[in-house]
């Protein structure tokens, strides 16, 4: 069964690899469809993508200067299209802080509720 999602996407801005591999892990075990980029460029070409049936929950990417990233993105954003909001959402990387990941998951629950099934 499909879903039908009922919300913008979601990118998310994690710091450097090293060290993140609890974060990677947690979005591939998530119940949310994710996708991994490679710039910010990328991210949003994966959520304003509108030739695709559907967009990915989240789209993930790791960066190095993430304070600069994120507001790049954020203009980026704010230039695009008036309707088309997805929030962005910077996690720095806390390797072996469960309590990170938990506020992680609160976030992109509000963000992103369960959607009814559809046939």
């Amino acid at each position: 069964m499909a879903t039908t999602a009922f919300h913008q996407p979601v990118i998310l801005l994690l710091g450097e690899r090293r060290g993140s591999h609890e974060v990677d892990k947690w979005l591939k075990e998530s119940r949310y469809s994710i996708c991994e980029a490679t710039n910010v460029f990328q991210a949003l070409e994966h959520v304003s993508d509108f030739t695709v049936g559907e967009a990915p929950d989240v789209v993930f990417l790791h960066v190095d200067r993430i304070e600069a990233d994120m507001e790049m993105l954020e203009n980026m954003l704010m230039a695009s299209a008036p309707d088309f909001h997805p929030s962005v959402i910077a996690y720095a990387n806390r390797p072996a802080e469960d309590s990170g990941l938990v506020g992680l998951a609160l976030q992109l629950e509000k963000l992103i509720p369960v959607c009814p099934q559809v046939n």
